[in-house]
């Protein structure tokens, strides 16, 4: 991938919109935690690659749920609300 050709924009929470001339994705914001780079910033992909930035939003809700390991539905509720308000957070960004 060209990187020269790569786009990203700031979502919050971690979260940034990235794309390239063909798709966009999203990525969350990782510090290394050991090693020869600790303390570092990376990025990580976690939505798929997407035509459309909703599919991409769409796609990271879909990877969350499904690594979401909970053992109540109390538990669960909250995880799905932390998501929506996260969701909101990111599309009050891209206005």
């Amino acid at each position: 991938m060209n990187k020269e050709n790569d786009r990203k924009i700031k979502l919050g929470g971690g979260f940034w919109l990235c794309s390239d001339p063909y798709c966009c994705w999203i990525s969350k914001e990782y510090v290394t935690k050991e090693g020869k780079h600790k303390g570092e910033t990376y990025l990580k992909r976690c939505s798929g690659y997407c035509a459309k930035v909703e599919d991409a939003l769409e796609s990271v809700c879909d990877r969350h749920s499904r690594e979401i390991n909970v053992s109540s539905l109390n538990q669960l509720t909250k995880e799905i609300k932390s998501l929506k308000s996260l969701i909101k957070q990111i599309g009050e960004n891209l206005k």
